[in-house]
């Protein structure tokens, strides 16, 4: 059974205090209330700098099981590089998602609107075969921004070596839902979906405490979607952006509401969340789950 697993695009964010962190909760405990309410989460920061094993460590002691992560490829790699030379960068960074275990959802590796077939193409067709090995039985979803790359061809391109192409939902940027459609009519559909509602980040909301830019008709669309992903079979991590409505918290519940009669229960594993027993630690109910993950070996 496909299940569809919906959170919000990072989780430190100091607007979301009072409206979904409590005023006094410490800002060290944020993941550990988040994973209350969600079941997955995409890491920002990994863009930026590949997490340390500490902080990979203290993540997955903070989440409850069935909880995933799904770590960003580092900008050093996409955009400094721009997959030249990338190997060992590449490589650490599977091995990040690789610690994470059973926490790990699909990697995300995200290309500029500047990355594109006519100048990048053979750089980019070579690395995913590359990688293509590397990653084994790790999911990667690829994202990509320039319009010669958004094509049915490079769609089925990566489904033939295991990735998936990212769905994106962002003002002025093409609908690409259109070439999934034609892979699940094929029979091709990959076995994840990657879905990011990013909505107008450059004129909308700024300020991330409340509900301000409802966007119904969209997630009813997304909505009818998603059910046609699950019905092929394709997991789906699901990402909301803050400048999709203004509060990414509220508008994961609002795409599960929707969802509601449209796919059974057992696809949203969200419906019976968090696991029973367990709590956030340092709660003073605080109840250890079994089998928590253990990382980086014995």
């Amino acid at each position: 059974m496909a299940t569809i697993n919906i959170g919000t695009s990072a989780w430190n964010f100091e607007d979301w205090r009072g409206p979904f962190y409590p005023a006094k909760l410490a800002k060290s405990r944020y993941l550990s209330h988040y994973a209350t309410h969600f079941n997955t989460v995409e890491v920002n920061t990994s863009f930026y700098a590949l997490p340390k094993p500490a902080t990979l460590i203290n993540w997955v002691d903070a989440i409850p099981p069935g909880f995933t992560l799904a770590l960003k490829c580092p900008r050093a790699i996409t955009h400094d590089k721009r997959l030249r030379d990338c190997e060992a960068e590449t490589r650490a960074y599977l091995e990040a998602i690789r610690s994470l275990g059973v926490a790990a959802a699909p990697g995300l590796i995200q290309f500029p609107a500047g990355f594109t077939r006519q100048r990048d193409g053979r750089d980019l067709a070579n690395y995913l075969d590359w990688l293509a090995t590397e990653k084994g039985d790790l999911q990667i979803a690829v994202e990509v921004r320039a319009e010669d790359l958004m094509t049915f061809a490079f769609a089925t391109f990566l489904v033939e070596r295991d990735f998936s192409l990212v769905l994106v939902e962002r003002k002025r940027t093409p609908d690409l839902f259109p070439f999934w459609h034609e892979l699940v009519e094929k029979g091709i559909t990959p076995d994840f979906a990657y879905v990011r509602w990013i909505g107008d980040d450059k004129d909308g909301p700024k300020e991330y405490g409340e509900l301000s830019d409802p966007q119904d008709d969209l997630l009813e669309t997304w909505a009818k979607r998603l059910a046609i992903l699950v019905e092929a079979g394709a997991n789906i991590y699901g990402y909301m952006h803050n400048p999709f409505e203004g509060h990414s918290p509220e508008s994961v519940r609002r795409v599960y509401k929707k969802l509601e009669g449209r796919v059974s229960t057992e696809a949203l594993p969200l419906t019976k969340w968090p696991p029973e027993g367990w709590s956030p630690p340092g709660e003073e109910d605080k109840a250890k789950s079994s089998g928590q993950l253990s990382l980086f070996g014995e």
